[in-house]
């Protein structure tokens, strides 16, 4: 029905004290999680001239106004559940976006070489989503390299990246409203430094140690002690910072925390970082994962993460 009929559905509904169920809880987007979009309003409501009701809190307080009888009552536990299960034709879209997100940076990794430009590595990869029907990307691109590699969440990529740095390229496509999250870390001439090698090497085993836990039966807890393990065993286990990831699907940093048992059904990235601030280095893999009764199934497997296929890859195009 229209929404010009709402009022007069809910005079008639809302007559006498009844319940009103509506998402109180804050709205999301494909980029930003709820408490992002919290601290938006946050930063809205502190602003000398912001909005006093941004977004959805508008609608939340005139209904309130309208029909005082109701009783307000929170749809977001419900909803978030409901998101948190994908349904099989919510599986097939991530299954083509992972297989398109993935084709995207292996494109950009193949013609990436020094000296070129952050952006230009983004716009490589931009092109394979658009061309594949993607409606966006899932985030902004993250190309970092240099003095800005250590930035988690760095978006300007307009720097020009030099002989032997390393790249941190995180980058994915919205397609028919599911997201995906990739990442790949990568040296710009395509070959590690015997350091970075090391370091990368033990980034890449602590992800692989955490979706080898990924299955009913386990649980986010004991995937993450499988990863803070490999940190310990290489002296690094003071930067384990709980479970490497977080779930995935209509947003990027989707509704709920990974935590208590591995669910069939549900979709999470694992992404555990190494970086050394005063070396510039960051080394990151990151694959989004769906759990399936049998296990982890690697929706980004599509772009490699393995050390000699990663320098195999960079440049090859060029």
């Amino acid at each position: 029905m229209p929404v010009s009929t709402l009022d007069t559905m809910l005079a008639f509904v809302l007559g006498t004290e009844t319940d009103l169920w509506l998402r109180l809880g804050f709205a999301d987007k494909a980029d930003g999680a709820r408490p992002e979009v919290g601290m938006d309003y946050a930063e809205e409501y502190g602003a000398p001239y912001g909005d006093p009701t941004p977004g959805d809190r508008a609608a939340i307080m005139k209904l309130a106004e309208r029909y005082p009888a109701a009783h307000q009552r929170d749809l977001t536990p419900l909803i978030d559940e409901m998101r948190n299960i994908k349904t099989p034709q919510e599986i097939a879209v991530l299954r083509r976006n992972g297989a398109l997100s993935a084709e995207g940076l292996k494109q950009a990794i193949a013609h990436a070489h020094p000296p070129m430009y952050e952006y230009q590595i983004e716009a490589r990869a931009a092109y394979v989503f658009r061309n594949g029907g993607a409606s966006g990307w899932a985030y902004p691109a993250i190309v970092s390299s240099g003095e800005n590699v250590n930035t988690w969440h760095y978006f300007n990529d307009r720097r020009q990246i030099q002989p032997n740095e390393l790249v941190v390229f995180d980058f994915a496509a919205d397609l028919d409203h599911m997201t995906m999250d990739i990442t790949r870390t990568f040296n710009i001439s395509g070959k590690f430094t015997p350091e970075q090698a090391k370091w990368y090497a033990v980034d890449l085993e602590c992800q692989k140690a955490v979706i080898a836990m990924l299955k009913p039966g386990n649980t986010y807890e004991q995937a993450s002690d499988a990863g803070k393990a490999v940190f310990e065993k290489n002296g690094e286990g003071k930067q384990w910072l709980g479970y490497p990831g977080h779930f995935l699907g209509l947003a990027t940093h989707d509704v709920l925390r990974p935590k208590g048992p591995i669910k069939a059904g549900q979709v999470v990235t694992v992404e555990p970082i190494v970086e050394f601030p005063d070396k510039q280095m960051h080394f990151r893999v990151e694959d989004t994962v769906l759990i399936t009764e049998s296990g982890a199934e690697i929706l980004s497997s599509g772009v490699p993460k393995e050390m000699n296929e990663v320098e195999q890859l960079v440049g090859s195009a060029k």
